[in-house]
C-alpha cells in the first residue's frame, strides 16, 4: 500500500513526487515515456533560467531528486484504476493485474496532454527550438523573425491573430487543408499576412534552427520560426471516465483552486489535465500544492489529525 501513487512523470508528476516524497511519505510514479515536456528542446520562460532549458532536463532532474527522498518509479502504462469501498484506490498496469496490483491510499493524475504533430520532415528536430505550439509560451520568439503558421484552417487563422502582436512578418501554410471563410480571409488580408493552400512536405533547419519551408507546391518559403496550429490536442483523461469527477467540454478535470483535489475524494489532477492555462510554471506550481493537501489528508486518514483539513 503505498500513500500515493502518481500517473504521469511530467513536470506536474515530478513536482508532486518531490513535496510528498519529503514529506515524508511512500509515494509511487508510474509512466511510460512521452509527453509534451519530453518534445520541448528549450523552455525560455522559467525563472532562473534565462538561456532556456528543456523539458528532459526537467525530467531527469526531477526524477533524481524525488529519487533521492525515496519516490519509486515505475516504466509502466496504467490500465485501470478502481476506488476501493474504504476511499483507497487499486492500480492495475500492462505488467501487473490481478493480485499484483498496486494499492494507493490516494491519486494523483498527471497524464498530460497528447498533441497532434503532423507528418513532416524534420519537424522534430525544431520543436522547442524554432517550431513551437503555443503563443503564450512562445511568441516572443518571433518578434522580429519571418514566421509561419502551419496548421489547419481555423485554427491556422487564429494562430496568425495571435502572433500579429508579436511579427507582422507572417504566412498562413493550411497544410490541413480546411477551407476558411470568407471573413478569415478577409481579416488575413487586412493584416497583411500571406496564406498558402498548401502542405508542408519538410522542414528545411540546421540544428534545430528552421531556414526554409518546402511546400507540395513547389514553392520554398524562407522562414525563421514556425507555430503549430491543429485541432486535435486532447487531456489524457479516459483512466478517469468511471470516477466522480467533472471533466469539461474541452475534456480537462476541474479541480478545487486550493487543494487541486477532484469531486472524488483522495483523488486529485495536476498539470495539463486541469483546468488551467498550460505552462511549466503552473503545472510545477499544481504538484506542490496539491503535494501539501495530499500531505494533510494522509495525516487525517492515518488517524494524526482529530477532524479534516479546511
Amino acid at each position: 500500500m503505498y500513500d500515493t501513487i502518481i500517473v504521469g512523470g511530467g513536470i506536474a508528476g515530478l513536482q508532486t513526487a518531490i513535496q510528498l516524497a519529503r514529506s515524508p511519505r511512500r509515494v509511487a510514479v508510474i509512466d511510460v515515456p512521452g509527453g509534451r515536456s519530453a518534445v520541448a528542446k528549450n523552455y525560455r520562460n522559467i525563472l532562473g533560467f534565462s538561456e532556456g532549458v528543456s523539458g528532459d532536463f526537467f525530467r531527469r532532474e526531477g526524477r533524481k531528486q524525488a529519487a533521492q527522498y525515496g519516490a519509486e518509479f515505475i516504466a509502466d502504462e496504467v490500465t485501470g484504476l478502481v476506488a476501493n469501498p474504504e476511499g483507497s484506490f487499486r492500480v492495475t498496469t500492462k505488467t501487473r493485474a490481478g493480485a499484483q496490483a498496486l494499492q494507493a491510499k490516494t491519486l494523483v493524475m498527471a497524464t498530460g496532454m497528447a498533441d497532434p504533430f503532423p507528418a513532416i520532415a524534420e519537424l522534430r528536430d525544431c520543436l522547442g527550438l524554432s517550431v513551437f505550439i503555443c503563443p503564450d509560451c512562445d511568441g516572443y520568439e518571433s518578434v522580429g523573425q519571418t514566421t509561419a503558421v502551419i496548421g489547419d484552417g481555423s485554427h491556422a487563422v487564429q494562430m496568425a491573430g495571435d502572433l500579429f502582436f508579436y511579427t507582422k512578418k507572417l504566412v498562413v501554410v493550411n497544410h490541413g487543408g480546411s477551407e476558411i471563410d470568407e471573413e478569415e480571409q478577409a481579416l488575413l488580408d487586412r493584416l497583411g499576412i500571406g496564406y498558402r493552400a498548401a502542405r508542408v512536405e519538410k522542414l528545411v533547419q540546421a540544428d534545430g534552427l528552421l531556414q526554409r519551408l518546402e511546400l507540395s507546391s513547389g514553392e520554398k518559403l524562407t522562414v525563421t520560426r514556425a507555430f503549430l496550429a491543429f485541432p486535435g490536442a486532447q487531456a489524457q483523461t479516459g483512466l478517469l471516465q468511471a470516477f466522480s469527477v467533472h471533466i469539461n467540454e474541452k475534456g480537462h478535470v476541474r479541480t478545487d483552486p486550493r487543494t487541486k483535489e477532484t469531486d472524488h475524494r483522495n483523488l486529485w489532477a495536476v498539470g495539463d489535465i486541469a483546468v488551467h492555462s498550460q505552462q511549466v510554471a503552473i503545472a510545477m506550481g499544481d504538484g506542490a500544492q496539491a503535494a501539501i493537501w495530499i500531505q494533510k489528508r494522509l495525516r487525517e486518514l492515518d488517524g494524526e489529525l482529530p477532524f479534516e483539513q479546511k
